[in-house]
């Protein structure tokens, strides 16, 4: 066998693999999303606050912040 058809079979066995792992990951999902316990529609909890950010901190240009704030320099 010369390195093409080696190359060549290589390429051609890593497809075959992917595409039966990928139909083997597509089932798994799909057998996980059955076993999946049902929600019986009572727990969902509604809310109209606007949430603020707790950890986050706003960061801006100077010129920019000035002009937010309405400061004069």
């Amino acid at each position: 066998m010369d390195i093409v058809s080696v190359l060549s079979t290589t390429v051609l066995v890593t497809t075959i693999a992917t595409l039966v792992m990928a139909i083997a990951a597509y089932f798994a999902y799909k057998l996980k999303e059955w076993r999946k316990p049902r929600s019986s529609g009572g727990d969902k909890i509604v809310s109209n606050e606007v949430i603020k950010p707790i950890f986050l901190k706003r960061h801006m240009l100077v010129d920019s912040a000035l002009k937010e704030h309405d400061v004069d320099d």
